[in-house]
């Protein structure tokens, strides 16, 4: 009789899978790693051209001299200056009397820079152009400006010229202008607030700085002569002719300390003689108004 033998039972071979785990765990490290290196990738030329954007820069003489150009003409080296024709048909000898290079702008360099001149045949023509130069936000430059004509055989000065922060983000200009083109009336100056809004350069302002009269007579004499001639006015029976009265007034202006977004009050404050004697002292506080975006000017100071 055979021996039985118990059948034998196969016992099935599970297949390794560790190192298909550890090829997947490989492949997903290597996927979150380049993941991530994309991402960084992305993150350094976002802040490259971020700060590519911001470092706009300005060489003011270059800049200048191409802005003045497009604008007013050849630059005559004899005449040290810029001949342009205006639509007035008058030749104007145009200089730079003042500029500013800001570097701290959002996208970088900005430059402000005022060019004044006047009738080159000596009429009573003057004029004078500002100009805010800034990054466009696509690397490059662009340019707002405005040229402003006043009637006076004397250009904007240096000195003439005061460039001022208005608030935290916005400068501009005070400029004074001197009518003196005609002899037979007072002398005037005028103060001119200027400043960059929404594409454009904005007349924030005018108030008067000075006048200036002296009459061929005693300050008594003409006094009662102007008296007399205002009487007339009021009785509308006046000669047109304003007589001369003795005047040297002068009125200061002071704009407040920065702080926000608004600009600031500006203060202008009287005085100076009327008729030989010293006026009388009083200031007068210029308030901006967003809404229209200028300074509003009390009527008796518009008066003076």
């Amino acid at each position: 009789m055979e021996d039985l033998k118990e059948p034998i039972t196969a016992t099935p071979v599970r297949p390794d899978r560790t190192g298909r785990r550890w090829g997947r765990i490989v492949l997903y490290v290597l996927a979150t790693i380049g993941v991530l290196a994309l991402a960084l990738i992305a993150l350094a030329y976002y802040l490259n051209a971020k700060e590519a954007r911001k470092r706009v820069t300005i060489d003011e003489a270059a800049v200048i001299d191409n802005v003045m150009g497009e604008t007013y003409g050849k630059y005559s080296a004899a005449k040290k200056g810029w001949l342009y024709v205006g639509d007035d048909d008058v030749t104007y000898l145009m200089r730079v009397v003042q500029q500013a290079k800001i570097p701290d702008g959002a996208d970088g360099d900005e430059l402000y820079f005022v060019a004044s001149g006047n009738d080159v045949n000596g009429g009573a023509n003057a004029l004078y152009g500002v100009f805010y130069v800034h990054p466009d936000g696509k690397a490059g430059l662009t340019q707002e400006n405005t040229q402003i004509r006043y009637p006076s055989t004397a250009p904007v000065r240096p000195e003439q010229v005061h460039f001022e922060a208005l608030s935290e983000n916005l400068w501009g200009w005070v400029i004074k202008t001197r009518d003196d083109a005609d002899p037979g009336y007072a002398v005037t100056t005028t103060n001119t607030v200027l400043a960059p809004h929404d594409g454009q350069i904005a007349v924030l302002a005018e108030f008067v700085a000075a006048r200036d009269a002296a009459p061929d007579k005693s300050c008594d004499e003409a006094k009662a002569e102007w008296d007399a001639w205002e009487k007339e006015m009021a009785d509308e029976e006046g000669d047109f002719r304003i007589p001369l009265r003795c005047d040297k007034r002068r009125w200061t202006y002071r704009t407040a300390t920065v702080n926000g977004n608004i600009p600031v009050p500006i203060t202008v404050t009287a005085g100076g003689t009327l008729d030989g004697k010293p006026v009388e002292a009083r200031s007068w506080k210029l308030m901006f108004d967003p809404k229209s975006f200028t300074y509003t000017i009390p009527d008796d100071l518009k008066e003076q």
